[in-house]
């Protein structure tokens, strides 16, 4: 998407140890366009990684700057989810902003529609002792892709 990080900018590239080769990569210029790649891939559910605010139980970014806003579903711990059930997507904000305006809109409804089929995306965190604010986005999505990654090699046959 536009504004994100450029996957293969050389210090992502480094910082990725080659990973950046061994997972399909998309580029979109919206988030419509970004849900149509995923749709035409077999996703169908989307999970955004979000902050937890203790009073409404759903942020919207990795910032440190919980949304306020009130979603239809509660934020998951991410080893909850059962990663290798289906094909799924994970999305993760940017550290100033957090998730785009777009994103947040389309986690508040629960799903979207995407060329008449239903997508759901759902909240994840990954839960934080008391005290510490946040973690960074690349942290974040590490943390959250070694677990699929973990799931993945208990259930190989499952993973997507």
């Amino acid at each position: 998407l536009e504004g994100c990080c450029d996957v293969f900018n050389p210090k992502a590239v480094r910082s990725a140890m080659s990973a950046s080769f061994q997972v399909p990569l998309f580029h979109a210029g919206s988030w419509q366009e970004g849900l149509e790649i995923l749709q035409r891939r077999g996703v169908r559910t989307i999970y955004a990684a979000t902050m937890i605010d203790d009073d409404n139980g759903d942020g919207s970014n990795t910032s440190g700057a919980p949304d306020r806003t009130k979603s239809k579903q509660q934020s998951v711990p991410y080893f909850d989810i059962d990663w290798t059930q289906e094909s799924s997507a994970l999305v993760i904000g940017s550290e100033g902003n957090g998730l785009s305006p777009e994103l947040r809109q389309t986690l508040l409804q629960g799903q979207t529609e995407v060329n008449h089929d239903v997508v759901t995306i759902k909240a994840t965190h990954i839960p934080m002792n008391e005290g510490i604010e946040s973690l960074n986005a690349a942290v974040c999505g590490s943390v959250i892709l070694f677990e699929y990654s973990r799931q993945s090699l208990k259930n190989p046959t499952r993973s997507s």
